[in-house]
């Protein structure tokens, strides 16, 4: 491996923990600020329990 690629595999390397960082961070924010309930939980409680896209069945 020359210089170029080992420098672009740390580049990669720190720009995923800083996402994975930021988003641990952005998540324990919200469930502060929301009485503990995350946010997957608060978008499938909004989304997947009333489907008005279906149908009722006979």
């Amino acid at each position: 491996m020359d210089g170029e690629s080992i420098a672009g595999l740390i580049g990669l390397a720190i720009g995923l923990f800083v996402l994975l960082a930021l988003s641990i961070f952005e998540s324990r924010t919200y469930r502060r600020e929301h009485d503990g309930e995350g946010m997957l939980h608060h978008w499938t409680h909004q989304h997947l329990h009333m489907p008005h896209w279906r149908r009722p069945r006979h």
